[in-house]
């Protein structure tokens, strides 16, 4: 009876050391032989990403491997990346909304496709056109993308030498047609302009909490560039006694500067419950109770400063917008 307890206990533990998970990588992902075992392919080649919702990529390889989509826009310029390391590519690991990975955003246009196995020598590239024929749906709450032109609330301003205007239909915007541009030379100081946007009456109708709120814009340096030559100084303004002025000595003003990063489209996003503090985490002084109530903003100044030495300057913003739980994404 004793050998036969022992024999069966040789055996469980056999059983369970034969079931135990390996810990490690599958050697066929290591040694195996790639192969694209069912061709990827595109849920959709036209998509309306409103009325159909995402693309999908669909497909089998013969091992797990790193794999990478990239998306481009043909008229825009707009791209946006998918990657990951799986076998099978499905709506869990592969699926695209529409969505650029910064500005400038896609438009109504074709895309091309560039399907990539970077760690995988002597494979395919694979190339697809997608064509885009209805935009995803924007989410937040707009301040203005300049389409609808110059709001009658708004105040500008700009050095004698400057043209602070709206352009359209260049293909230059961030998303969408129109941008607002300041172009001129400055040679005494670094004011080149500003455009100051309110709403029509009132405020925005942005939420009473900061937190998690966050202000997008995009912004493009084209001349003076780089983060010691230019940069957008944005101020909030918050009405606090509800009498519909702001008065700077009473009231808070928020404030926070973005020097420019190079010469394509940048997108700032910033938590505007962050405002109240300084770069060293230090509490700002204003003149208002200190803080940040957001559904109080009546007006949002972008001010454009670049080094008078370095000759003209150039400069696009465009597509303000407020986003709640994460920054914007064109």
């Amino acid at each position: 009876m004793k050998k036969l307890l022992l024999l069966s206990g040789v055996l469980v533990l056999l059983v369970s050391c034969r079931n135990e998970d390996f810990d490690g990588p599958d050697l066929n992902d290591l040694f195996g032989e790639f192969s694209i075992v069912e061709p990827i392919t595109a849920s959709q080649q036209s998509i309306d990403f409103v009325a159909d919702g995402e693309v999908v990529f669909r497909g089998e390889l013969s091992k797990n491997t790193n794999w990478n989509i990239l998306l481009t826009g043909a008229s825009s310029g707009a791209t946006r990346n998918l990657s990951g390391f799986d076998r099978i590519l499905s709506a869990e690991t592969a699926a695209w909304d529409g969505g650029a990975s910064t500005f400038p955003a896609f438009e109504l246009e074709d895309v091309y496709v560039e399907i990539t196995f970077p760690n995988e020598d002597n494979a395919p590239t694979l190339y697809d056109t997608l064509s885009i024929s209805g935009l995803k749906a924007d989410e937040g709450i707009l301040i203005t993308s300049f389409e609808d032109g110059f709001g009658t609330a708004w105040e500008s301003f700009n050095q004698s030498t400057v043209a602070g205007t709206i352009g359209c239909g260049n293909s230059e915007a961030a998303k969408g047609s129109c941008y607002y541009g300041f172009n001129g030379t400055v040679g005494w100081d670094w004011a080149i302009g500003s455009v100051t946007i309110k709403p029509e009456t009132g405020t925005f109708g942005l939420p009473n909490s900061a937190n998690n709120l966050y202000f997008n814009m995009g912004f493009k340096a084209i001349e003076n560039v780089g983060p010691s030559n230019s940069f957008v100084l944005l101020w909030f303004d918050e009405d606090e006694n509800g009498d519909g002025i702001f008065d700077e000595s009473t009231e808070d003003r928020f404030t926070f500067e973005y020097w420019s990063q190079g010469s394509e489209w940048d997108l700032i996003s910033k938590e505007y419950a962050s405002l109240q503090f300084d770069v060293d985490g230090n509490q700002v002084e204003t003149n208002g109770n200190g803080l940040p109530e957001p559904s109080k903003v009546i007006s949002i100044n972008v001010f454009y400063l670049a080094n008078p030495q370095n000759g003209n300057s150039n400069a696009l913003v465009d597509h303000l917008i407020f986003t709640t739980g994460s920054p914007y994404t064109p």
